[in-house]
């Protein structure tokens, strides 16, 4: 009897053991990503002009209208979810802020993410300098299109797990190696090439201007010219702020690009030297039009684009930004003045801009869009404005 006893413990352990292996157990469900806020309680909704911000819609949506139905759209639906409301928009013509707002609030829901996060927001321009098509001693500094010897090479075409992935190198010797970086270039690497599209006064004019990505050039007939960004040297960005504060040259509570020009006015035999700490270089065309074109291949609307990390956040969405500036009171402690309080629309990206909460403000073109974008670098957030059809699939779990 007790053998019997033993043998249907065994035999019981087995009938568990096979259950175990061959039963699937459910799994928990996912951890809810986002959650769902009304418009109407976000901060400064209310008060915002919306109109602003809808007329850059409707400009991303000349872009997005073109889209292939079936294009996913970075986890938030497909580009068919996203039409109706553009086509919407281009129905409505010469919108007011009243109009603008009942738009928005028709056809979107404002996400935020489960686990709020801040993050840095800063800001840039398209700055307008001197230039010439003729090199001479007063213009010296080139702007380069793309060398013919750079290769940019599209990883998913070696394996779809890479899909949107590149590298950007040259062969040299029969290898694939890194493109020349900022010194190397700035040495002489491109001379005799014929790559010069124009000739700025000063190298840190070519710095800047790469840094923003696109600007101006007023020739000296008085013709101007429109650089936009054609392509980079693949090499990391290094913000050479960072090097100031950590050399004690420029408190970290300083910081801005006025510090930094202001610096290298004052130590002109170092600026060379910092500059080449950002290894990092852009190569330029000209574009014929009268206002920068971002990532998205529209143009920028000053205070109402922002450039995002595309990983997180796809071209054209609508983001409801809150940034505030931190300054120090007499006693020492840091107080917290809120800045903005906005809708705007994601169209462009930067080198800089990484990260799932991380924004760049484009605030114009010129000296006094510069005033606005450098000294710029708060914290804060932003709210994601999806199509109401999407917002359900992915609060209910069933999108994508």
């Amino acid at each position: 009897m007790k053998q019997f006893s033993a043998l249907a413990v065994l035999l019981g352990l087995f009938v568990v053991s096979l259950y175990i292996l061959f039963v699937p157990v459910p799994l928990p469900p996912p951890e809810q990503e986002y959650r769902e806020i009304p418009l109407a309680q976000l901060n400064g909704w209310n008060d915002d002009e919306h109109d602003k911000a809808f007329q850059s819609f409707q400009i991303s949506c000349t872009r997005l209208l073109r889209y292939p139905d079936t294009r996913e759209y970075n986890g938030f639906g497909l580009a068919a979810d996203w039409k109706p409301a553009c086509e919407a928009a281009s129905l409505l013509e010469n919108a007011n802020a009243i109009d603008a707002r009942a738009f928005f609030e028709s056809h979107f829901t404002a996400l935020s993410f489960m686990k709020e996060e801040e993050g840095l927001f800063t800001g840039y321009y398209a700055p307008l300098y001197k230039g010439s098509k003729t090199r001479s001693e007063q213009y010296s500094a080139p702007l380069y299109a793309i060398p013919n010897d750079l290769q940019a090479l599209n990883l998913g075409d070696f394996d779809q797990r890479l899909k949107g992935r590149s590298i950007i190198g040259e062969v040299e010797n029969g290898k694939f190696v890194p493109y020349k970086d900022r010194k190397e270039i700035a040495q002489g690497a491109l001379n005799d090439q014929n790559l010069e599209l124009v000739w700025l006064e000063k190298e840190e004019d070519s710095f800047f201007l790469q840094i923003q990505g696109s600007g101006f050039i007023e020739l000296e007939s008085g013709e101007i010219m429109h650089m936009g960004y054609a392509q980079r040297n693949g090499r990391p960005y290094r913000a050479i702020g960072q090097f100031l504060i950590e050399s004690g040259d420029v408190a970290r509570e300083d910081m801005s690009l006025q510090a930094i020009l202001d610096w290298m006015m004052k130590n002109p035999e170092k600026s060379d030297e910092l500059m080449w700490k950002n290894p990092s270089y852009v190569f330029f065309q000209e574009r014929k039009t009268d206002k920068p074109v971002g990532s998205l291949g529209v143009g920028l609307t000053p205070g109402r684009s922002l450039a995002v990390d595309r990983s997180h956040i796809p071209l054209g969405m609508p983001l409801w930004l809150e940034t505030y500036q931190e300054t120090a009171t007499d006693n020492e402690t840091m107080e917290q003045v809120p800045h903005l309080k906005r809708l705007v629309i994601a169209q462009d990206t930067g080198g800089a801009i990484k990260g799932k909460v991380r924004g760049d403000v484009y605030w114009g073109i010129g000296d006094e869009a510069e005033l606005k974008a450098g000294p710029m670098k708060d914290r804060g957030m932003y709210y994601l404005l999806v199509p109401k059809k999407v917002a359900a699939d992915i609060l209910s779990g069933t999108n994508g």
